[in-house]
């Protein structure tokens, strides 16, 4: 994990901080996902991106669309449709 002080000011008294926090992905998903959703990751991960088609032929069409929705939801990646299916890229 890194931080940066983007900016620092005194206000009233108070020293009030602007902070950027970097933390690699990889270290992170591991502690808050579940064992589907780490699945997921880690390939989406390996193939820069994939289609909801592929998670589907993977891990079953309603296992895959749960992780893509929760992982979605938890900021981590990013659905784009493209035809008829979504393209799943990480944040």
């Amino acid at each position: 994990m890194r931080v940066h002080v983007l900016k620092e000011e005194c206000e009233n008294g108070k020293l009030v901080l602007l902070l950027r926090v970097e933390i690699e992905i990889n270290s992170l998903h591991r502690h808050e996902l579940g064992e589907l959703e780490m699945q997921v990751l880690d390939f989406i991960l390996e193939n820069d991106e994939v289609t909801q088609s592929e998670l589907s032929r993977l891990f079953g069409r309603s296992k895959a669309c749960r992780a893509v929705k929760d992982l979605e939801n938890k900021g981590l990646v990013r659905r784009e449709r493209k035809g008829k299916t979504y393209v799943i890229r990480v944040v």
